[in-house]
């Protein structure tokens, strides 16, 4: 066998042919591969990222439902404004019925805030401690509506046994006038 010039070229051309096939054929297969794993990984974080957003958007959702029935509730206890005589008459028949005397009862500034208002009320009852005034403080505590006693100084009738004089402050919940307005 001769070693040639054309040999010489045959051979060299046999050892480019991989090396040829390397840098053109398989590196940009390689570069393409490694950049489409590279998307997968990428794309694989952000289904997980919006499948967690969507399983919170159901909690959320959840949790704004269970919130609004608790709105819904609370507004139920709240009456309106043109509705405050009737509370006041309730918590009147509430003493008279338990043997209380209601000596005073007289309403004080209301309080008006974002979504509701609050009218504190001064009474000044006089009457058996118990079972009347305990028994009072129990059903005024189990009204459908939000009330809360602010203040209470409960002073004990020096002549008459078990009867007592309670100068209370009492604040009713209601909603404004024209925030039923605009609900309805």
């Amino acid at each position: 066998m001769q070693f040639g010039p054309r040999t010489l070229l045959f051979v060299i051309l046999l050892l480019a042919m991989p090396i040829a096939a390397y840098l053109f054929m398989f590196e940009p297969l390689r570069e393409r591969k490694d950049a489409a794993i590279h998307d997968i990984e990428l794309k694989e974080k952000k289904l997980q990222q919006l499948s967690t957003a969507m399983a919170q958007t159901r909690e959320r959702e959840a949790e704004l439902a269970s919130l609004k029935k608790a709105i819904d509730y609370l507004q139920g206890k709240l009456p309106a404004q043109k509705e405050m005589d009737q509370v006041l008459k309730q918590i009147w028949e509430k003493a008279e019925k338990n043997g209380l005397n209601a000596k005073s009862v007289r309403s004080l500034k209301a309080i008006e805030g974002p979504n509701y208002s609050e009218q504190p009320i001064k009474m000044v009852i006089v009457g058996p401690f118990n079972p009347g005034f305990f028994k009072f403080l129990g059903e005024v505590e189990q009204m459908q509506r939000l009330t809360r006693i602010n203040e209470m100084k409960i002073d004990a009738d020096e002549k008459v046994n078990g009867v007592v004089t309670a100068d209370i402050v009492m604040t009713i919940y209601f909603e404004p006038a024209e925030k039923v307005a605009v609900v309805k």
